[in-house]
C-alpha cells in the first residue's frame, strides 16, 4: 500500500490523502484549499471557473485521480470535501448521514458547489469492502455533527486517520471509542491532525495586534478590545456567556459556525438562562433545520426562536421572493406556517429589536453582514462575543478587519472571544498516540509538523514521518 498527502502538508486543511493498493485507489478527504486558492484568485471577482483552473495551478493534479475509485469523507467543512465537484463522474463518494445533510444545506443557500456523484452513507462501524481495502468509519467527536475517523486494512497493513477531532468535547466517549478501536486494530500508520501544534507566538494574536494598530491609524481612537476566555469544555460556554451578560441592557450579538451544533445548543441555553428571546439568521437556521433532520438532538427548533431575513434588493417585492433558491422557499414557508409571520424580522421590523435590545440575543454566522443590514438612524446599543471554532488565516484577519470598522461605526469598544476548540489540544496529543501505539506517525493539518515532536513521549519520536507534498510513502 501507497500513501501520498496532496493537501494538509503544512497548512491546515485542504485535506487530501490519497491511498494506492495493488488493485485499487481511493481519497481519505478532498478538501478545499483555500489559502493556495487566494494565491492565484479572488472570490468572487476572479474564480477558478474550470478544471483546468485547478490543474495549470497546481491545486490540484490530474495524476492523483488515475485509477481512483472512491473518496471518504471524514466530516462537513469544507476543507475535507470542498473539491469533490472537481472529482470525474462515476466515483463513489462516502460519507455519515449528518455530513451528508450539512453539505446539501451549503449547497441550497449556494454557499457551495452542488455534489453530482454517487454519494453513499454510512454509520460508524460499517465495513466497506475496496477489492484488497477494508475501510471501517468510527465516530469522534469534532465541532460539527457527524464526523469520523477511518480504520483501513489491506494486506495485514492497518492504517488509521483522524480526520479532525477533539477530547474535550461533549462527545468526548465518541473519540475515545476511536481510539480504543485503533488500539484494538494494532496500528501500523497513523495519520493524525494537528492544528493546534503551533509556537506560542500564534499566528492570530500577532495578527489581531497589527490590524489593531491598523485600525487606530485609519479612525484616530483606539480600536474595540479583544477580551479572550479560551474555555476548556463546551459546557463552559453557556456560563461565561450568561455570566458576562447577566444583567446588561445591550443586545447580544453572537457569531458562529453555521454548522457547530454544539455552539448553537450552548448559545441556546445561554438565551434561556438570560431569559432573552434567540434570534437566529436564516442561514444558521437552514442548516440547524438540516441536522435536526439528520438526528441530531437538543437544537432549537421551530417555535424556539426568531428568525432574521437576510435584506436583499427589492424587499418585499415579487420578484425577489421569486429569485430565493427553492429549498429556503419552502424552509420560510414551513417557518411562517408553524410560528406566524410575526416571528420573521425583515423589512421595517428590523428596527423593533433594537428599541428593547435587552430582551434579544442575535444568533449569526456573519456578524459583518448583521450590521451592515441594521437600519438606518437605529441606535444599536450593542454588545459582541465572536464564537468560532475554525482555524484562523491571512482570509479570517481580512474579514476581522472589515467586522472592527462596522463594530467601531456603532461604537462598540470591547468584544468577547467565547471559545472551545474544535481540535486536540497539543497537551492531548501525547496520551492519544500512546493510546493507539502506531508504528508509524504522520502529522498533517497543521502549519508547524516540527514541533509535533514535542508533545509525544520521547520513545516515540523515531516513529514521526513529516510528509512533504505528493512525495510517496511507502506502507509495504
Amino acid at each position: 500500500m501507497e500513501l501520498r498527502v496532496l493537501g494538509g502538508v503544512r497548512e491546515i486543511g485542504g485535506n487530501r490523502i490519497s491511498l494506492r493498493s495493488s488493485s485499487e485507489s481511493i481519497f481519505l478527504d478532498y478538501g478545499k484549499n483555500f489559502l493556495r486558492e487566494e494565491e492565484f484568485f479572488q472570490r468572487p471577482f476572479m474564480s477558478p471557473s474550470f478544471s483546468e483552473d485547478y490543474l495549470k495551478t497546481g491545486l490540484i493534479s490530474s495524476l492523483e485521480l488515475e485509477g481512483l475509485r472512491g473518496v471518504f469523507i471524514s466530516h462537513a467543512h469544507q476543507d475535507h470535501w470542498g473539491y469533490l465537484n472537481l472529482l470525474p463522474q462515476g466515483i463513489e463518494v462516502y460519507m455519515g448521514e449528518a455530513t451528508g445533510k450539512i453539505i446539501g444545506a451549503n449547497v441550497e443557500l449556494g454557499y457551495a458547489e452542488e455534489v453530482l456523484h454517487t454519494i453513499r452513507t454510512f454509520r460508524t462501524g460499517d465495513t466497506i469492502s475496496f477489492g484488497d481495502l477494508s475501510i471501517i468509519p468510527i465516530h469522534v467527536d469534532h465541532s460539527v455533527p457527524g464526523s469520523y475517523g477511518f480504520l483501513i486494512e489491506c494486506n495485514n497493513i492497518k492504517l488509521a486517520y483522524t480526520g479532525d477531532l477533539r477530547m474535550h468535547g461533549p462527545r468526548r466517549d465518541m473519540t475515545l471509542d476511536f481510539i480504543d478501536k485503533a488500539a484494538s486494530m494494532g496500528v501500523d500508520v497513523l495519520i493524525m491532525e494537528a492544528t493546534k501544534v503551533a509556537p506560542e507566538n500564534d499566528p492570530e494574536t500577532s495578527i489581531i495586534r497589527l490590524l489593531e494598530t491598523r485600525l487606530f491609524y485609519r479612525w484616530g481612537m483606539e480600536p474595540p478590545k479583544r477580551i479572550k476566555f479560551e474555555l476548556s469544555n463546551e459546557e463552559e460556554v453557556a456560563e461565561r456567556i450568561s455570566s458576562v451578560f447577566e444583567g446588561s441592557d445591550s443586545l447580544i450579538l453572537l457569531e458562529t459556525s453555521s454548522s457547530d451544533a454544539d455552539r448553537i445548543r450552548s448559545v441556546f441555553e445561554a438565551a434561556r438562562k438570560l431569559s432573552r428571546v434567540l434570534v437566529m439568521d436564516e442561514r444558521i437556521a437552514f442548516i440547524n433545520e438540516a441536522m435536526r433532520g439528520a438526528g441530531i438532538d437538543g437544537l432549537p427548533g421551530i417555535g424556539d426562536y426568531l428568525l432574521w431575513r437576510r435584506k436583499r434588493r427589492g424587499e418585499g417585492e415579487d420578484k425577489t421572493i421569486s429569485r430565493e433558491r427553492k429549498g429556503i422557499k419552502r424552509f420560510i414557508e414551513r417557518f411562517e406556517d408553524l410560528s406566524g409571520d410575526e416571528a420573521i424580522i425583515q423589512g421595517e421590523r428590523r428596527s423593533e429589536v433594537f428599541k428593547e435590545p435587552h430582551n434579544f440575543l442575535v444568533l449569526t454566522s456573519n456578524a459583518t453582514r448583521f450590521l451592515y443590514e441594521i437600519p438606518m438612524n437605529v441606535k444599536a446599543n450593542l454588545e459582541f462575543i465572536l464564537s468560532r471554532s475554525e482555524s484562523f488565516s491571512e482570509e479570517s484577519a481580512l474579514s476581522l478587519d472589515r467586522l472592527m470598522n462596522w463594530l467601531l461605526l456603532y461604537g462598540v469598544r470591547r468584544y468577547y472571544r467565547i471559545h472551545v476548540s474544535g481540535h486536540m489540544m497539543p497537551e492531548q496529543i501525547g496520551e492519544f498516540v500512546e493510546s493507539v501505539n502506531p508504528e508509524r506517525i504522520i502529522p498533517i493539518h497543521t502549519e508547524h509538523p516540527d514541533l509535533f515532536d514535542a508533545f509525544v513521549p520521547r520513545r516515540m519520536r523515531d516513529r514521526i514521518i513529516l510528509p512533504e507534498y505528493g512525495k510517496l510513502i511507502k506502507l509495504s
